[in-house]
């Protein structure tokens, strides 16, 4: 993510203002920037932002004490951004090697290539799966990703192709 979609994501999480220096200098706080630094970057005065929060009570409740609740929630949306764009980069590379050793075989990979898809094959696992589900929001709140479900639904399925082969 770069700075100005960091900086469009910290917005988001404002009022609009009609004012766009009053937009511009909030998004900055929210990206946890001091008072100081945000007026440098806006650029605004120091006076200019008293003078906002003397005229709004809803600015200057958002500079001052709401401050911390709405830094939160982007903290939380920011890293849930980032880890879905890793992750998804990551998944892309697994993806990558994972075709070449099937379309060219194995003696197709280099040795550093070969040792990573040992070490990531262990990640590919129902467990693993029950958590990254959880984290990207498998499930709701009413009815949530039930790894046990999954678990005993993997069990069954065996038995039964088990079953099918003894016969």
């Amino acid at each position: 993510m770069n700075e100005s979609e960091t900086y469009e994501l910290a917005e988001s999480f404002l009022p609009r203002y009609e004012d766009g220096k009053k937009a511009t200098y909030m998004a900055y706080k929210v990206a946890n920037f001091s008072t100081r630094e945000a007026c440098e970057l806006t650029p605004v005065s120091e006076r200019m932002v008293r003078k906002w929060r003397a005229e709004s009570p809803e600015f200057r409740y958002l500079d001052g004490e709401g401050l911390t609740e709405v830094r939160k929630r982007f903290a939380n949306e920011y890293l849930d951004m980032q880890f879905g764009r890793n992750f998804h980069l990551i998944l892309q590379k697994d993806f990558r090697l994972l075709y070449k050793a099937l379309t060219l075989g194995d003696d197709a990979l280099t040795d550093r290539e070969h040792a990573y898809l040992i070490k990531v094959r262990s990640h590919y696992t129902p467990q693993a799966l029950a958590m990254i589900k959880q984290i990207l929001g498998g499930g709701s709140v009413e009815q949530p990703f039930d790894f046990t479900k999954l678990t005993l639904s993997i069990r069954r399925e065996r038995e039964q192709m088990d079953v099918t082969v003894e016969q």
